[in-house]
């Protein structure tokens, strides 16, 4: 695929949901030239964690992004499954010599990866800019 192919390619979405139809994670996958990114809607638990990891996965295998941006302004819940996974796509990305960044994290989301001290080791951003 060709930075052309991937600047207009459609975003890709995926939702997963439980047997109630309760809509627990949705996932927009965006790319453009430089950057991938990965909006999520919901809530990143045991029960979503794998799911984002086959995207994260599937998402730089695809488009080999410099950087891949997880949006989080519409996560209203993570747990240790969650961060676990974003653990691993920066450990993915810092091999590349690429960068994970995570945007606009709501209060709640922040206070998590703050607590469990992810806050320094992972690049946060308000806004999307680099």
């Amino acid at each position: 695929m060709t930075s052309a192919d991937r600047s207009t390619a459609p975003p890709a979405t995926d939702s997963i949901s439980c047997a109630g139809g309760l809509l627990l994670l949705d996932i927009l996958v965006h790319p453009d030239e430089l950057t991938t990114e990965l909006r999520l809607t919901g809530e990143l638990d045991c029960s979503t964690a794998d799911d984002l990891r086959h995207h994260i996965a599937v998402a730089i295998d695809a488009h080999d992004p410099h950087r891949l941006l997880l949006d989080l302004s519409e996560l209203a819940f993570i747990d240790s499954s969650g961060l676990s996974v974003m653990v691993r796509a920066h450990q993915l990305m810092a091999r590349r010599g690429r960068r994970l960044s995570l945007c606009d994290p709501q209060p709640r989301v922040r206070r998590i990866l703050h607590v469990a001290g992810l806050h320094t080791r992972l690049h946060i951003t308000n806004g999307k800019a680099p």
